[in-house]
């Protein structure tokens, strides 16, 4: 029985010594890896208490054993300190690993093994090696004193530490490291625990320390997590990264950019054997800038088309080991892509066309070589009520078959059928052999029907979508040839009405001009032959004459101002000139006037007089108090001016305020001459606006809201004072509303 126990332990103790040995050489060999150095030392460390304990077992000589029990409790101690250092290396943890504090972390676990050793120079540690005989095992047992027991505490103290330092580790690590880590500590615990039991005497002979067995097992377990999943290459790293059924490409690069692991999809698409090691470019010229460009690029025969993904491989440290590369298939994304931008580049040439054979031209041949489609054809309503080829691709032409459609003949064909219900669908439409034997028709409102033909006949859903984004475009793009000729002819009808108005306007002045000479002749003629009390008829005909005669050349002003552009119509011009000349034509002087106008410069015409002349007339010729008054001043509104004309009359009701401007108001309820219509419609010419309040306590005040003209307007540009960009006919509608 005796015998059969040294022999396990003795074994055990051998085999520890051995996988420990080819761990630290192994890793020794890797030792450019981080982590590996530190590992390799612990491993020696390990082998060494291994075969000390193998000499401890089997020796009988006390001056044997004496310096075999000094050299174990050293090897604690160094493999204690070490522990401590590879922990901190493997957890990033090496700027910590001073020379200072590395001397402290293998030297200060020894000190008990140390003076023991050098016992003979001080005397301070007695070491008494007896054997022992228990349960039937005679083994020797080493003496302990208080300075072993502060060794013990020193050396559990390091142990926690390092078992502080993986749990912390664990808990921050990505879930590829929690393996490792998860494998250390239990490899760890393994060891600690069989040393616990030894130290606290629960072994069934107190020479017998079972530690050296634990390092057969926790270093196989150590090692092949460490050197499998860190130390020596990256492969492992990307492999619990990788998905061989993954459809997508993926390939695992190390730091010289060497193809180190890939998946199934990866060797399928660059169909190279041995993939593994091959520098990338040797796999496929180009490959690695494609990657590296990271945009979209095409590969193979037939084309597909790839996105590329990169992913730095990291360690436990933050370093770069590698990248891994998933090349995503992006070919139906890739001809969506494509099939939208030509349809988007075909749109610019939809605007461009002018006549609608172009449009149904271009809409055949997007239809042929953006939508892959083998035929199609453009038929588009006529006036006669039938459906007629405006455009095919060549494979319909070349079958010479009768495409017009008319209902009085073929009133079940399916093309008619979709543009009267304006529902397409999929029908055959053409007959058996035909070029067009089943047809996708697409309906294109008023206008017609798209009809595309596949050699397969199956049209899929993608399909039948651009088909209907194609069939749209065309559709918006005949409307718009249509709005185009309807608003040339509008264009040519108002000209035309324009210039009808312009000569019989011209007329009429003219004859007008030369009827009131003749007035005005005869009347100077009759002036002699008249009494002198009756001469006052002859004053009035004079008058009249005057003021038609002025009447004819405001009338050719206003018809110059309505049709001139707007930089041509408008100018800056004096606020105070304009409502001092105003007042002047159309104020009598039993009327009192105060004027309070702001030097400004407004944009308008010389017209503008006329316009204030008929606001102020009418606040004179409604004005019924006993004291008539009119007061008129300006205001400043950001950019625009405010010219109020207030009165003391009656004021005006709240219903004629909403319909004082509008032309069916007679000028008797206005004012003489061209009356309140005039002005809208000179106020809208300017970008204006004017409108009508209550005054307080009565009577009414008259708003003419002009737009400002800058200190640096020139005339020539006319308006300068409305926002940049911005027409008068939208400056209005910014127009403050007093």
């Amino acid at each position: 029985m005796v015998v059969d126990v040294v022999e396990v332990l003795v074994a055990g103790s051998a085999a520890g010594a051995l996988i420990s040995a080819a761990l630290a050489t192994g890793a020794w060999r890797d030792r450019a890896m981080p982590g590996t150095g530190p590992f390799a030392w612990l491993m020696v460390a390990a082998a060494g208490w291994c075969l000390l304990n193998i000499v401890w077992l089997t020796t009988t000589d006390p001056s044997v054993a004496t310096p075999v029990f000094l050299l174990t409790r050293l090897t604690a101690g160094v493999i204690a300190g070490l522990w401590v250092v590879f922990a901190l290396t493997y957890t990033g943890r090496t700027e910590w690993l001073t020379p200072t504090r590395l001397a402290g972390l293998l030297l200060v676990p020894t000190l008990y093994g140390l003076l023991a050793l050098s016992n003979p120079l001080h005397g301070l540690v007695t070491v008494d090696v007896v054997r022992v005989t228990e349960t039937g095992l005679t083994l020797f047992v080493g003496g302990t004193g208080p300075l072993y027991v502060v060794q013990l505490l020193l050396q559990v103290g390091f142990i926690a530490a390092g078992y502080a330092l993986f749990g912390e580790f664990l808990l921050r690590s990505r879930n590829l490291y929690r393996k490792q880590t998860s494998v250390i500590l239990m490899a760890g615990l393994l060891t600690a625990g069989a040393h616990g039991l030894f130290v606290l005497g629960a072994t069934p002979h107190p020479g017998i320390d079972a530690t050296p067995l634990t390092f057969a097992l926790n270093g196989v377990l150590v090692g092949v997590a460490l050197l499998r999943y860190d130390f020596v290459s990256v492969t492992p790293l990307a492999g619990d990264l990788l998905v061989n059924e993954l459809p997508d490409p993926v390939l695992a690069l190390d730091t010289d950019d060497r193809i180190i692991d890939y998946n199934v999809a990866a060797e399928s698409l660059l169909r190279t054997e041995p993939l593994g090691g091959c520098p990338i470019e040797d796999v496929r010229a180009g490959l690695l800038e494609d990657i590296e460009r990271d945009e979209v690029f095409a590969v193979g025969n037939p084309l597909s088309y790839y996105d590329p993904r990169t992913s730095a491989i990291t360690d436990q440290h933050g370093a770069v080991r590698g990248r891994l590369v998933v090349l995503r298939e992006v070919t139906g994304q890739q001809r969506r892509q494509d099939r939208l931008e030509a349809l988007q580049a075909a749109t610019r040439k939809f605007i461009e066309a002018d006549q609608p054979e172009h449009v149904a031209e271009l809409t055949v041949r997007c239809a042929t070589r953006v939508l892959d489609q083998n035929a199609a054809a453009v038929f588009l309503a006529t006036d006669d009520d039938t459906l007629e080829p405006a455009a095919v691709s060549d494979v319909v032409r070349e079958s010479a078959m009768e495409l017009t459609i008319d209902p009085e003949t073929s009133p079940d064909h399916e093309l008619w059928r979709t543009y009267e219900t304006g529902e397409g669908g999929v029908a055959e439409c053409f007959g058996s052999g035909t070029a067009m034997e089943r047809v996708l028709m697409v309906p294109m409102g008023d206008h017609g029907v798209l009809a595309i033909a596949s050699a397969d006949d199956t049209y899929a859903t993608e399909d039948r979508q651009y088909a209907r984004i194609l069939a749209q475009t065309t559709q918006v793009a005949l409307e718009q040839l249509q709005r185009q000729r309807e608003l040339r002819g509008s264009q040519t009808s108002v000209k035309r009405r324009t210039e009808q108005i312009e000569f019989f306007n011209g007329v009429l002045r003219h004859s007008l001009r030369n009827g009131m000479l003749v007035v005005q002749g005869r009347a100077d003629y009759l002036r002699d032959c008249v009494d002198s009390e009756d001469e006052h008829h002859i004053d009035s005909i004079t008058e009249w004459c005057d003021r038609l005669n002025e009447m004819s050349d405001t009338i050719k002003d206003i018809n110059e101002t309505v049709t001139a552009s707007e930089s041509e119509r408008l100018e800056a011009i004096s606020l105070p000139a304009v409502v001092e000349g105003a007042v002047d034509d159309v104020v009598e002087d039993d009327i009192a006037v105060d004027i309070g106008v702001d030097d400004e410069r407004v944009l308008a015409n010389h017209l503008a007089e006329a316009v204030v002349g008929s606001v102020v007339e009418n606040a004179v010729e409604h004005n019924t108090s006993d004291q008539p008054r009119v007061e008129i001043d300006s205001r400043g509104a950001g950019d625009w001016v405010q010219v109020r004309v207030v009165d003391n009359g009656p004021g005006i009701s709240d219903e004629l305020k909403t319909t004082m401007f509008e032309r069916s108001i007679s000028n008797d309820q206005t004012a003489d001459g061209f009356g309140l219509y005039f002005v809208s419609v000179m106020m809208d010419l300017y970008g204006g606006k004017v409108w009508y309040e209550d005054n307080d306590p009565t009577g009414a005040v008259a708003i003419l809201e002009f737009q400002r003209a800058d200190s640096e307007t020139d005339t020539d540009t006319g308006s300068a004072g409305a926002p940049a960009g911005v027409s008068a006919a939208e400056a209005q509608s910014k127009s403050y509303d007093g």
